[in-house]
């Protein structure tokens, strides 16, 4: 399967609904690093999936944290 920074919106949207469970807890887990993020800058601006996952490999939202 591709890397998540490589894939479109469809693509990342199916990995959220699919089956492929370690790639959809991954994809999670930078979702909510942004919506942290989001939260902390006072951002509700509109942002699609393939923007999250870009700015989140450039290390924007910091690292993701260890295992919950």
């Amino acid at each position: 399967m591709k890397p998540l920074t490589q894939m479109d919106n469809r693509e990342l949207f199916s990995v959220l609904a699919g089956d492929d469970v370690i790639q959809q807890a991954y994809l999670q887990k930078i979702l909510r690093l942004y919506l942290s993020y989001s939260k902390k800058n006072h951002f509700d601006d509109d942002v699609d999936l393939k923007t999250i996952v870009k700015e989140f490999s450039e290390g924007k939202y910091g690292d993701l944290p260890e295992d919950e």
